[in-house]
């Protein structure tokens, strides 16, 4: 039996932090910075990360091992086995917050679920699934929600070449009529008082910014609404929730909605721009499929499977971390100490070339026929009790703004080459667009 962990030497740790670790923070954690983005993107940054990790794999084996980052040592996790562990076992002894993500998002959501414990995680968690009907087939408000899809993917045609900021700022307005209703819709203050709060994250302040208390308060006034039809509505039947109550929680959605769901989306059309039998099966799907019902448009599987694919080629978390919060014994019968910071590197996980044959490649159909939808070394909506109580929804976002865009359309990928035969490990939403050209 194993006694203890492997260690990585203090120059993969150097190497850890200097490639990794600082790449990741002056991008910003929480709201990217588009400036860093894209030099780290021409340097490489994303592949030399990963052609780290995976040689430091290749030299320590299998196992879980230390890395030192900066000047703690904290274990890596990779084998799909030992995911399993430490994400079956979330939040406890396995908790999600770090010090660094919780001093970080106490900036704009210091009552997060994702940053919760014990109880109190129980109470947010039991309150997000009412709301976000998880693990249900569509949520009952999927067809207004499929409106709101709809529309807000006509006016994003309009131009006919979809730039990020375009499409991020699609998906924020679904997301203020989604979550609070349409008269949110022009509400741009909300979601720049966000964007200003997750900036402040950026720099890990360890409490609530100066400007958290009027945003709570303006999210709170949209939750008292409760307009119909908007998840808002939900609240009331929903479990209560302490401290700010429901504003406190919704917070999470609207950046997850507004920020990560187009990133995703973008990607995904990036790929199709450049996958044509990819493209071809869409379409046929789309063709057959009722677009004004919620349940056709959620049964667009293969669809589905490209967005997922999307986000396993490209995780917007590309690194995450949990810490003990007691003495865990791995199989190998390896301790690991109560306080320990242990790391998930989802680049490397999800593009393993010794552990996935399609690593590289965009492979959609994986998830109807093959078995990445059981695979916990993918982890963009996570695994085990803390997955993302909206992966449902979010998908079914994803599926419907991408079905109205493609239907009558074909799109064309500017200002990136993607070889299908060996995808890059990053790519650039600032540096690209996409064309709809007609059909």
């Amino acid at each position: 039996m194993t006694l203890d962990f492997k260690h990585a030497s203090i120059v993969e740790g150097v190497r850890f932090t200097a490639q990794i670790g600082v790449p990741g923070v002056v991008q910003g954690l929480f709201r990217k910075r588009a400036l860093p983005t894209q030099v780290a993107t021409k340097l490489h940054a994303e592949q030399l990360g990963y052609l780290l990790v995976e040689s430091m794999v290749h030299r320590l084996g299998p196992d879980p091992f230390y890395i030192r980052v900066v000047r703690d040592e904290a274990l890596l996790v990779h084998h799909p086995d030992d995911i399993r562990i430490v994400l079956g076992g979330s939040p406890d002894p396995f908790a999600s917050d770090p010090e660094a993500k919780r001093n970080g998002m106490a900036a704009f959501q210091p009552e997060a679920l994702s940053i919760s414990r014990g109880d109190v995680w129980r109470s947010r968690r039991t309150f997000a699934e009412a709301v976000l009907d998880t693990g249900q087939p569509v949520h009952r408000l999927a067809s207004a929600f499929l409106t709101v899809a709809a529309d807000e993917s006509h006016r994003l045609a309009e131009p006919a070449t979809i730039r990020w900021d375009d499409l991020n700022s699609a998906f924020q307005r679904i997301t203020r009529r989604v979550v609070f209703g349409d008269s949110a819709a022009d509400d741009l203050a909300i979601t720049a008082e966000l964007a200003a709060l997750m900036s402040a994250g950026n720099r890990m302040p360890g409490r609530p910014s100066d400007g958290y208390p009027s945003f709570i308060g303006h999210v709170r006034a949209y939750v008292d609404a409760a307009e119909p039809g908007s998840l808002c509505s939900q609240i009331p039947a929903a479990p209560v929730v302490d401290g700010d109550g429901a504003a406190g929680q919704i917070v999470h959605w609207l950046f997850a909605m507004g920020d990560t769901l187009p990133a995703n989306v973008m990607r995904t059309l990036a790929l199709l721009a450049t996958h044509p039998d990819d493209l071809a099966e869409v379409r046929a799907e789309i063709a057959g499929a009722d677009l004004g019902d919620p349940k056709s448009v959620a049964g667009l599987d293969y669809l589905g499977g490209c967005i997922q694919e999307a986000m396993r080629l490209w995780p917007t978390t590309q690194l995450f971390g949990r810490v003990t919060t007691s003495d865990v014994r791995f199989p190998t019968g390896a301790v690991l100490p109560a306080g320990t910071q242990v790391l998930i590197y989802n680049l490397f996980n999800h593009r393993n070339r010794d552990r996935i044959e399609y690593a590289d490649r965009f492979a959609p159909q994986e998830w109807l026929a093959g078995d990445a939808a059981g695979n916990w070394a993918f982890n963009f909506f996570s695994h085990g009790p803390q997955s993302c109580p909206g992966a449902g929804l979010s998908i079914f976002l994803g599926q419907a703004v991408l079905a109205a865009l493609l239907g009558p359309s074909t799109p064309v990928l500017h200002g990136a080459t993607l070889n299908p035969g060996r995808l890059p490990h990053g790519l650039d939403l600032y540096g690209i667009s996409v064309a709809l050209a007609p059909r």
